[in-house]
């Protein structure tokens, strides 16, 4: 399966919306259990998706519970071969991280399932879990992303007590911290968050744009008029693939006459760009 890097939340409570979200074709849905379920529907929905969660028909991930009052019951339910994953919130603490490794290595011994079958992404969403990420991401190797809390009014800008703009600078300390502690820990893919002003388009391209040039590779969406402008913003322009097939070509070329620094285009290639050109050809 390829990196689901253009997700697409689907509240739990809603099962009839998943086939519906299917049609954009994310890279992978996100069943959600936890903002979008009040707390006395809980145990009724987590209940429902576990019997949906074998008929799926997309590549999803379901966003669990971190609560106490929830979360091994989640796990332990919605443990399948038939999801990615899932999605961990709200967390801040590397023995959680090891607790659910734990509770899913249960679930799926108990299921018949191969260790290590269900993976995760961890939701950072917090001033404690940003200093935290790179230990967060090394204490389970079932971690294949992180997540950043990048929501107006969500849970990190009231943790930080900070403002909010389009522009970003209120949390580019945050998010750039996030995304190199990911990238430190060797994640195969680091996501941002949602961006919850779904009517304002401008604003969500511009947000991407900041979001791909800082590194990140991809997002959660909560709507799906925002998967066209991600899927666009985040994948590799035309012309860029185009430099990095001419830059690959003409520095294997060199490398054949002996030489290992060479001009592309005006610019300096040695191997570092070489690497770096065959890297984001590989991602595309």
């Amino acid at each position: 399966m390829s990196d689901p890097l253009i997700t697409l939340y689907v509240p739990g409570g809603r099962p009839e919306l998943i086939e519906k979200a299917a049609k954009y074709n994310p890279d992978a849905l996100i069943i959600d259990l936890e903002d979008t379920v009040p707390p006395p529907l809980k145990a009724e929905t987590r209940t429902d998706i576990a019997k949906l969660i074998p008929d799926l028909k997309s590549p999803a991930f379901v966003r669990v519970n971190n609560d106490p009052d929830y979360l091994d019951d989640d796990l332990t339910q919605i443990a399948s071969d038939k999801i990615i994953g899932i999605v961990l919130p709200m967390i801040d603490n590397a023995e959680t991280v090891r607790h659910v490794d734990a509770k899913l290595a249960e679930a799926e011994q108990a299921k018949g399932l191969r260790e290590g079958t269900v993976k995760i992404i961890l939701q950072i969403e917090s001033a404690l879990g940003v200093m935290r990420t790179y230990e967060l991401a090394t204490a389970s190797s079932r971690v294949i992303s992180v997540t950043f809390g990048s929501a107006e009014d969500g849970d990190l800008q009231r943790d930080l007590q900070a403002s909010w703009s389009a522009d970003g600078p209120e949390l580019l300390y945050a998010r750039s911290r996030v995304l190199l502690e990911a990238r430190a820990a060797k994640l195969p893919f680091v996501l941002d968050g949602a961006f919850s002003d779904i009517k304002n388009l401008d604003s969500f391209r511009r947000d991407c744009e900041i979001s791909k040039r800082l590194g990140y590779d991809g997002r959660t969406l909560i709507h799906p008029g925002q998967f066209e402008i991600a899927r666009e913003v985040y994948s590799l322009s035309e012309s860029q693939a185009n430099h990095y097939r001419e830059v690959v070509e003409a520095f294997e070329a060199a490398e054949k006459r002996g030489e290992a620094a060479i001009q592309v285009g005006g610019k300096l290639i040695d191997y570092a760009m070489y690497k770096q050109a065959k890297a984001a050809l590989a991602r595309a």
